[in-house]
């Protein structure tokens, strides 16, 4: 079954006269939350390995005066680092460590074995994270870190027999969650140290692959913004030169929109919408790409990134068309996991606020909630008018609408955040379906 995508009316409407690549091999990186594994089992019940390319093992973290983690209590906050039974250790600074070496060690394992159903898969260890990117600045400013973290590294794939590491620096010459006072954790030139720490990875990687017999991988979790495509007065040139050292890129192309802005917007819109008050701004997947193949990043080095959930707000006025879009609102809604604004697709299935329709695709709101498409965003939202309950998420038919542009602009494939968002394997199966698997 083919879609048919509107492409005349989108920005990229160009790139869709290119021939599409060949299907086989376009990448489909999904994560797994490693701290889920309780509740969600890394499992052939819960992941089909042959509906992915790539499984991501998220997250691992680097080890510092003996501990790792963020100094914010907020994010858990800093524990010992552990041997591999276990018990504290204190390696050197910028050691690659298991969070819980007894459950990671058991997660890695069962994910391995997923290669029986998928004998082409292949399982990354993904570092850092929102929560973990703390150490980075320090680790990619310091020689002697470096070496061990790329040390520690290859010592971890071989030990698992896995395929690669993905570095997830969020972000670089601007952390996320910040440090304690005191504490360093962004610099100026954060951005040429990773360059340097990535070249450094690769070296070490090409001589470990040789005596191995395989390639591994290297692969980032990247800004969609244009701050982090650019450093400064050099523009794009030193993502260029970063890219020279890895296989691809994952463009975290979502969370455009946050539940705590004062209007609703798409938190992953494909192309840019001329109604959404802060179009100019490139809050798009389209816009993101462009970002990277400016930069002289080539095409087959981007893979999109694409949200396994959405975000909700309360009280948005309904607006000359009633559906909440692009409206002001009272905050961010309250009704998402554990109570939360943010809508895993499987939550939006669990507690029927989506419903399937005659086909068994999931078009229907349900709880007084309607489900709408915006042709432009190439987006899915649900409203409620009685409460004012505006939904920004993905579907089935907003990942096959990425999945032609993919296809059209010859990138590398998609990548999705996460596996136990997904509700009944449904926008895993349409994903691989779309692109070909």
């Amino acid at each position: 079954m083919r879609m048919t995508v509107n492409v005349a009316g989108l920005a990229w409407a160009g790139l869709a006269a290119l021939a599409p690549p060949s299907l086989h091999c376009a990448e489909i990186v999904g994560y797994y939350p490693g701290w889920k594994s309780a509740s969600f089992a890394p499992s052939a019940a819960n992941i089909d390995a042959r509906k992915l390319t790539v499984l991501m093992y998220a997250f691992l973290d680097t080890c510092r005066d003996g501990r790792h983690g963020n100094p914010d209590p907020a994010t858990g906050g800093l524990a010992p680092c552990q041997d591999a039974g276990g018990a504290a250790h204190q390696p050197a600074d910028g050691t690659l460590v298991l969070a819980d070496a007894v459950r990671d060690a058991a997660n890695l394992r069962a994910l391995v074995a997923l290669k029986q159903a998928n004998p082409k898969l292949r399982v990354l260890l993904s570092v850092g994270g929102w929560n973990w990117s703390n150490q980075f600045s320090n680790l990619a400013a310091e020689p002697a870190a470096r070496a061990a973290f790329v040390a520690s590294t290859l010592a971890l794939l071989r030990r698992f027999d896995l395929d690669g590491v993905d570095i997830d620096w969020e972000y670089p010459g601007a952390v996320g969650v910040a440090c304690t006072i005191g504490q360093l954790c962004e610099r100026a030139a954060d951005k040429q140290n990773y360059v340097t720490l990535a070249r450094e990875l690769r070296a070490a990687f090409t001589l470990a692959g040789r005596a191995d017999g395989k390639h591994y991988l290297i692969t980032i979790a990247a800004g969609a913004n244009a701050s982090f495509v650019s450093d400064g007065p050099q523009g794009g040139a030193w993502i260029k030169a970063l890219a020279a050292s890895l296989d691809w890129i994952n463009i975290m192309s979502y969370d455009f929109h946050m539940p705590w802005e004062k209007s609703s917007g798409h938190l992953a819109a494909l192309d840019v919408d001329p109604a959404d008050p802060l179009k100019d701004g490139g809050l798009y997947g389209v816009a993101s790409v462009r970002r990277y193949l400016a930069a002289g990043v080539a095409p087959q080095q981007l893979v999109l990134g694409l949200p396994f959930y959405g975000y909700g707000w309360k009280g948005c006025a309904p607006g000359p068309a009633g559906d909440g879009q692009y409206q002001a609102c009272a905050g961010a809604a309250d009704g998402g996991n554990d109570g939360a604004s943010s809508y895993s697709f499987a939550h939006l299935l669990q507690q029927g606020l989506l419903l399937a329709d005659g086909q068994g695709r999931y078009t229907l709101g349900g709880k007084g909630y309607v489900r709408h498409w915006n042709a432009k965003a190439q987006a899915p939202y649900l409203h409620h008018a009685g409460s004012g309950s505006w939904i920004s998420y993905e579907d089935e038919a907003s990942l096959r609408a990425k999945a032609a542009y993919i296809r059209s602009a010859r990138l590398r494939g998609a990548m999705f955040w996460e596996l136990s968002a997904d509700g009944g394997q449904t926008l895993g199966g349409a994903l691989a379906e779309a692109l070909g698997r």
